[in-house]
Order: C-alpha cells, then sequence, then structure tokens
C-alpha cells in the first residue's frame, strides 16, 4: 500500500437491493474526498485525514446518482468481452500493435526487441519475468522521451520519474514533482500514453482536478477528451493482461 495511504473501517452503501462494501483510505496528501469506481474493483473512497464516518456516508448518499451510474459502467465494462486481443500468446502489445515473439534457447532468461520481433531467451517459466523487464526498461525509454518534450514544451519542471505496475491510476505526480506511470500504458495506443504524461505534468502546476486544472489540460492538450475515453473504455483489458501465458 502506497505509505501515504491508510485503511481505514469499510462502509457499506445500499445500492437497489445489493449492499456494497466500501474501501475507505485516509490520505496525509489529500485535501477533498474522492470516490474511486472502475471494472473488477471495489468501491473505493480517498479521504483526508480526520474525516468522520459520518462524512464518509454523507458524501456516498450525496454522491448516489453518480456512484449508481459508475458502477453499472463499470460493470458493463467488466463483463464486456476483451476487444483488444491481449490474450495472444505468440506476441506482445507495443503501442498498441503487435509485436510477435521469437523463442530461443539461452542460459539467461532475456528479452530483446531485434527488429520487428521481440526474441526471448532462457527457461520457458522465466519468459514472463524477462518481458516484463523489457516491458519496464521500454516504458522507461519511452516515457522519459514523452516526459522531457512536454515538459519542455510546457515550461513545466518535475523532479523525478518511476515506472511502477499500479492498480488504481496510470500515473501519479507527487506535490515534490514525482511522476509515477504504469508500465503497462505500453500496451496502449502511444497518443494515450502522451496523454497520461501532458495529464500528470499538468498536476505540477495545479494539484487537484477543479476548474483551473481541466482548463489547463485543455488548453495543453485539445482533444484529451478522445484518449481519456479510450482509457476507461479498454483500461480493464490492459489490467488484467498477463504475462505467464507466454
Amino acid at each position: 500500500m502506497t505509505p501515504w495511504l491508510r485503511d481505514m473501517r469499510p462502509r457499506r452503501f445500499e445500492l437497489g437491493d445489493e449492499t456494497i462494501a466500501v474501501r475507505v483510505r485516509q490520505s496525509d496528501r489529500a485535501r477533498t474526498s474522492r470516490i474511486i469506481v472502475g471494472p473488477r474493483r471495489p468501491l473505493e473512497v480517498i479521504v483526508p485525514r480526520g474525516t468522520s464516518a459520518r462524512e464518509i456516508d454523507e458524501l456516498l448518499e450525496s454522491k448516489r446518482r453518480w456512484i449508481e451510474r459508475k458502477v453499472a459502467d463499470a460493470r458493463a465494462i467488466a463483463e464486456r468481452p476483451p476487444l483488444l486481443g491481449l490474450s495472444r500468446s505468440d506476441a506482445v502489445w507495443l503501442s498498441g500493435e503487435a509485436v510477435p515473439i521469437e523463442r530461443r534457447n539461452g542460459s539467461r532468461a532475456l528479452a530483446q526487441l531485434e527488429g520487428d520481433h521481440l526474441v526471448v531467451r532462457g527457461p520457458t517459466l522465466q519468459a514472463a519475468r524477462a518481458i516484463e523487464r523489457w516491458y519496464r526498461r521500454e516504458a522507461r525509454r519511452i516515457l522519459n522521451e514523452v516526459i522531457e518534450r512536454e515538459a519542455k514544451r510546457l515550461d513545466l519542471r518535475y523532479s523525478s520519474v518511476a515506472i511502477r505496475d499500479q492498480r488504481t491510476r496510470w500515473g501519479s505526480c507527487s506535490p515534490k514533482g514525482n511522476l509515477s506511470f504504469s508500465w503497462r500504458l505500453l500496451l496502449a495506443p502511444l497518443d494515450v500514453l502522451e496523454y497520461v504524461v501532458v495529464h500528470e505534468l499538468c498536476h505540477l502546476r495545479v494539484p487537484g482536478h477543479g476548474k483551473p486544472f481541466w482548463r489547463l489540460l485543455g488548453a495543453a492538450l485539445p482533444g484529451w477528451q478522445e484518449q481519456a475515453r479510450w482509457l476507461r473504455e479498454h483500461g480493464a483489458e490492459l489490467h488484467d493482461y498477463r504475462l505467464a501465458s507466454h
């Protein structure tokens, strides 16, 4: 768990004839409360330190219609058959395109891009780890290129970049300017990855998601809604992508 997030006692929320368990996490950084809903994950609330159980229940009730709509959308996405074809065992995915896998013998597990193939050497049982290491290397390379380019274009300065396998966010920006991104963004089209980068860079100037932030993002990346929509529709497939099948 992220060090500055602490689990609190779960709440229960009545949604029609169903009772939903709500995960509650207290944040040392949050200034306002936010509700998170996504495919194949519980309803979650992140609240500032000191928020009472009563305030959490009041927040959930005030957002009832929004929660109902988001839960229905998330379940529809979760129940939808996969659309991207990520389950193929003969390929990996880079910027939304399939890259064929070529297996070769070797004493050490290693994955390298050679031409238009990903060459995977070493024992079969270690192939998944080798491919994930390759994904993380590629993520760092590509993301660093995009971050440097976009930060220069927007005249923004950041402190560091980390590559992780985040399960709740595609990217994040700390108050100290430390950026973090999921390596799974490499599975998405490049313009989607670029959108996430610009989104997080904009947080260097405006921390929250109020109107000033959305105005800044709109000026920095006109038409960002299309990439955000792609990520909402297909993000669950990216999170479900498993390397073990290779």
